[in-house]
């Protein structure tokens, strides 16, 4: 039985912390600062390696700050922002190649699946229950994202895919939220969202009447923002608490 008052029609999902995660993120991350170096170098600077380090983190922290305050940016500013650091112009020679390391770098750390994401999907899927994803992206932008949840097999029961860098809209902006709605084609009160972050998913999910349920299998978000209507410590009790 659901432990929600309303039939669940639909459950929208977050994406890392909730379906997948970085398990090495450090690999992503000096790729990065590798190719920063690179596009530098191919511009006639030669910077230290903390030098693009701390260049690229700089860049990346403003990403987060904005994000944080609800607005979205993505690979192509934190390219900009990380070569102005080093006294460079934002897309100069070289530009393209940094652009396409910083979006593609996840494919060569190791992005897992959470235990028991693909049994929740397909068994939503097989209660004739809809799911769709609404996804904050950072560097790593919604066509990569599609191809990495491809690989475990969690893409094809996502009906809908919202994505922060495709909206220009992150998280908990309710036009992301009613979008996934609207492509599932229900009401948001016959709906449910899944996600790890107290601010933008339930928040967000909150916002606009969905229920929400919050797990922490990964990250476990102890900010004072409102709490989701039901926590679980990972999928098989979002299961549970789904009635499926």
């Amino acid at each position: 039985m659901s432990a929600f008052p309303q039939a669940v029609r639909a459950v929208t999902f977050d994406c890392w912390q909730t379906l997948i995660y970085e398990a090495d993120w450090q690999v992503a991350h000096g790729l990065r600062v590798e190719a920063l170096a690179n596009a530098a170098h191919a511009a006639g600077l030669d910077p230290k390696p903390e030098e693009a380090r701390r260049a690229f983190d700089a860049a990346w922290q403003r990403h987060m700050d904005l994000w944080s305050g609800q607005v979205a940016t993505g690979a192509r500013e934190v390219a900009h922002w990380a070569l102005e650091e080093l006294g460079l112009e934002p897309e100069g020679v070289g530009f393209a190649g940094l652009l396409q390391a910083f979006e593609e770098a996840s494919h060569s750390g190791r992005v897992c699946e959470i235990e028991g994401a693909r049994e929740t999907l397909e068994r939503l899927r097989d209660a004739g229950i809809s799911c769709a994803l609404i996804c904050d992206t950072g560097l790593t932008p919604g066509r990569v994202v599609r191809q990495l949840l491809d690989r475990h097999g969690l893409l094809e029961p996502l009906g809908v895919t919202i994505f922060s860098d495709e909206w220009s809209l992150p998280k908990p902006h309710p036009r992301v939220f009613e979008a996934a709605l609207e492509g599932l084609g229900v009401r948001a009160e016959e709906a449910v969202h899944v996600g790890d972050l107290r601010r933008t998913d339930i928040a967000g999910a909150r916002g606009v009447g969905m229920g929400t349920i919050r797990i922490t299998a990964m990250n476990d978000d102890t900010s004072a923002e409102a709490e989701a209507d039901h926590v679980a410590a990972n999928h098989a009790e979002v299961v549970t608490l789904l009635g499926v």
